[in-house]
């Protein structure tokens, strides 16, 4: 606010705060690896606030829109396909031309560490933005001894939803200067711009909402209500949030349990506590691993002297055991208990 004494100068006009988005490097993917495309550069910067479409904004539309893009083997974008829609056309549109134009990436590399093409899914969260803008107290005391007054300092603070759609979705903010001119009885007579925000729109809805204010009089020399004027300067600011894309795109889903399965291993031991015999089993696919693929094998083929100390019976004496060891995935239908085949 400023001090309304016409003896002091009038402040300077208020730090515009832009919000910001955070820039966060990627690292070149190691070599000889299989991998998905990973992003070169910085989702958060796919979708910004002068992103979000002018009719959606006036509508306040909101909405989270799922895409999954191709990614070709040297690193472009060459399809976007919508995965979940945020349930407006529009939204969804603006999400894949803005992700084409925007994305980069390093490609995707299969198990021999070549380049090949791969996809890649994130999701970008259409919000309406809260906005912060306000108008100031007087700025100069144009009308002595006393200028007309405000008389609600809280019609000063702008809502959201009167911050011009166009130039929200464009992105614009700045500061207007206005000076009001206001009879005896506090009613606004005219409003004309003195320092222009360079935004058409954002100076027209300044003069909108300050014909809508209410004021306290002037007062002369003696006390008596009389016309006077009253600057002001509106600090249009852009929204806190934006339209953004996710640093964490949603993982998909697996189920490592999905298929029942097992493993098994059985080993004979002779008296001596010597291995004669170890071979392994499996069925199915346990805990998601590659069918007929058992880690098991390992012992089997692994070196080194695997023998044991002998098992003895009740009297002492060594006996030769068959050991069997196995892993197993069942499932079993909690309603009746029947076990699946």
């Amino acid at each position: 606010m400023a001090e309304t004494n016409a003896e002091k100068p009038a402040p300077p006009p208020p730090v515009i705060m832009v919000p910001s988005v955070r820039s966060v490097s990627t690292p070149a993917p190691e070599k000889e690896r299989e991998r998905s495309p990973i992003p070169k550069n910085n989702p958060g910067t796919w979708a910004n606030t002068g992103d979000y479409p002018a009719l959606a904004l006036r509508e306040f539309r909101e909405g989270i829109t799922a895409f999954t893009v191709d990614v070709s083997v040297d690193g472009r974008v060459t399809k976007c396909a919508i995965t979940t829609s945020s349930g407006h056309a529009d939204l969804d549109k603006v999400t894949c031309d803005n992700v084409m134009a925007r994305a980069q990436f390093y490609p995707g590399k299969d198990k021999k560490g070549v380049a090949t093409t791969g996809s890649y899914s994130n999701r970008v969260r259409w919000q309406i933005p809260e906005v912060l803008t306000m108008a100031s107290m007087p700025r100069i005391a144009e009308s002595l001894p006393r200028p007309p007054k405000p008389s609600n300092t809280a019609q000063l603070r702008i809502p959201a939803d009167k911050y011009p759609a166009a130039a929200l979705a464009e992105g614009k903010q700045g500061q207007t200067t206005l000076m009001l001119n206001v009879d005896s009885a506090g009613k606004i007579l005219g409003c004309s711009i003195t320092v222009s925000s360079n935004s058409p729109e954002l100076d027209q809805q300044a003069c909108a909402l300050a014909r809508e204010w209410s004021f306290e009089p002037a007062l002369d020399a003696n006390g008596v209500p009389s016309s006077g004027k009253s600057a002001h300067t509106l600090s249009w600011r852009l929204p806190k949030s934006a339209a953004a894309v996710s640093m964490n795109p949603p993982r998909t889903r697996i189920n490592p349990f999905s298929k029942p399965g097992s493993i098994g291993l059985t080993l004979e031991i002779d008296a001596t506590g010597k291995r004669t015999l170890c071979e392994t089993q499996s069925e199915g696919a346990l805990f998601a691993q590659i069918p007929d693929k058992n880690f098991l094998d390992l012992v089997c083929s692994g070196s080194g002297n695997l023998d044991v100390a002998p098992f003895l019976d009740s009297e002492g004496k060594p006996q030769a055991k068959r050991i069997k060891f196995r892993i197993s995935v069942e499932h079993e239908d909690l309603k009746t208990g029947a076990a699946s085949k």
